[in-house]
């Protein structure tokens, strides 16, 4: 690092440590494994300053969203010497997996997973799409959707109010793939018919499938963003809700040909 200015006097490892609410020996660890840049030395100290803070922002951040430490390190790594993302993830550009694959459990495993799903809660899991009956056992079809529902009724929120998120979700998502399905059929397939007729109609499918999903993924993920700010106003949880919200998001966006490049959050 830079020799010091005398603008920034910077922090010790403690005083980082407490701004960053996290234990001395955490620090220690993030400079061993390569995930924190080290500090600039003044003799025997070593001096961080609001980049050591952003960074730990930012680990912390991919932590909640289920990144290991060594797959942080990979990403920081490849962000900072401007690497191809789609490499380092080993997709194409638009062909990240994004559909899941159904999970078969059994009824103890379900239990262990969501204790709450017994009884008329698991009649309505049923109902609300969130599993449903394969003979002794159960198939999930989103483990996703299963595993927020675990996270939320562990963190004390009602299994029903979960339920009800799941039904919601499942209604309205049937409504989009009515009024989609009508596009396609209606207007995209005769178009794609009378031009090439059906040669490519598996191929785009295929494709357009899992470009569709992740359209769709992006934009409600967008969307959803923007509709709980707006309840941030004037609520009771308002500011708790925002402050959580200004934690979870990541300042990156990809070029056109994968390069991460950080972007500041108005």
């Amino acid at each position: 690092m830079a020799e010091n200015n005398g603008a920034d006097p910077g922090m010790t490892i403690d005083e980082l440590a407490q701004q960053a609410r996290l234990p001395v020996r955490t620090i220690r660890e993030y400079h061993t494994i390569r995930l924190l840049p080290p500090p600039e030395r003044r003799g025997r100290v070593g001096f961080y300053d609001l980049r050591h803070v952003k960074r730990l922002e930012l680990i912390a951040r991919l932590q909640r969203r289920g990144y290991s430490l060594a797959g942080i390190r990979d990403l920081v790594q490849a962000w900072e010497a401007g690497a191809d993302l789609t490499s380092l993830l080993g997709v194409e550009p638009g062909q990240a997996p994004i559909d899941e694959l159904p999970l078969r459990l059994s009824r103890a495993e379900l239990l262990a997973r969501v204790p709450a799903l017994v009884g008329p809660a698991l009649a309505r899991a049923r109902a609300a799409g969130l599993v449903q009956a394969d003979g002794d056992d159960v198939v999930v079809r989103s483990p996703a959707l299963l595993a927020l529902v675990a996270d939320a009724t562990a963190a004390g929120v009602p299994v029903s109010g979960m339920l009800d998120l799941a039904d919601t979700l499942s209604r309205q998502l049937a409504c989009l793939a009515e009024a989609i399905a009508d596009q396609i059929a209606d207007r995209l397939l005769p178009a794609l018919q009378e031009r090439n007729g059906s040669a490519e109609l598996v191929p785009l499918l295929q494709r357009g499938r899992q470009l569709l999903l992740q359209g769709a993924a992006s934009t409600l993920a967008d969307r959803l963003g923007e509709a709980l700010l707006q309840r941030t106003a004037g609520a009771a949880g308002g500011p708790a809700l925002l402050a959580a919200m200004e934690q979870i998001r990541v300042g990156a966006v990809a070029d056109s040909v994968g390069n991460i490049q950080h972007r500041p959050i108005a």
